[in-house]
């Protein structure tokens, strides 16, 4: 369900998920669609059956974020983007995901970032001063998050080198206190637009509220 945010002229929309408890504001100019999922991103990627694809889809929310002028959704997770894009996920894991999965297997959902902070940590011991100059991989912010309720998990600001040139992606990732809902908000574009809108990617960030209802499984 998406809303507008209140009478006259907001300068923002709310993105709301009533049904399982996710909330977020965007700015009024940003677009807004909610997607038929799954968004293939973490414990998502793989090679799954069309039988298990149908499941996936039954137990998830996805919302698409574009902040250029027209909706596109055929280019929402290209990370090099020259506007903030990106999207919210709401998913009910699997019983077998819920058992498995850990507060730090969060910070690994979108991209493997221990794998990258190891990988630049190891390109630094070998060339200090390029590996610092140039890095690959950097990461900005790195934090734990506590909210009401028991949801907990990870906010992430990290940014990746490509044949595109450098992006800078902003991810939070979270669990409801049982561990048996996946929230996650994903935002992307070039480190350029990245630096030109961040207080309003920060706002958006920030904004990702989560009230765990009690729909189960």
């Amino acid at each position: 369900m998406l809303l507008a945010g209140g009478c006259g002229s907001p300068s923002f929309n709310y993105v709301t998920n009533k049904k399982d408890g996710a909330f977020l504001r965007v700015p009024n100019g940003w677009n807004h669609q909610e997607m038929p999922g799954p968004a293939l991103f973490g414990i998502d990627a793989r090679n799954v059956s069309p039988e298990m694809l149908q499941g996936l889809m039954s137990r998830e929310w996805v919302v698409g974020l574009d902040a250029a002028q027209r909706f596109d959704d055929s280019r929402l997770l290209i990370p090099d983007a020259t506007l903030p894009k990106g999207f919210a996920q709401v998913r009910h894991l699997l019983p077998e995901e819920a058992n498995a999965v850990s507060t730090n297997d969060l910070r690994n959902f979108v991209l493997s970032v221990d794998d990258a902070v190891a990988a630049q940590e190891k390109a630094v011991r070998q060339d200090p001063y390029g590996a610092r100059l140039t890095p690959d991989f950097l990461l900005l912010a790195d934090e734990v998050v506590h909210k009401k309720d028991g949801v907990h998990g990870v906010h992430l600001v990290y940014q990746v080198q490509t044949d595109a040139g450098l992006v800078t992606i902003d991810q939070t990732s979270l669990l409801d206190n049982g561990q048996t809902v996946l929230y996650q908000l994903i935002l992307a574009c070039s480190s350029l637009c990245y630096a030109q809108h961040a207080d309003q990617i920060g706002d958006v960030a920030k904004s990702f509220t989560i009230e765990p209802t009690d729909r189960g499984q």
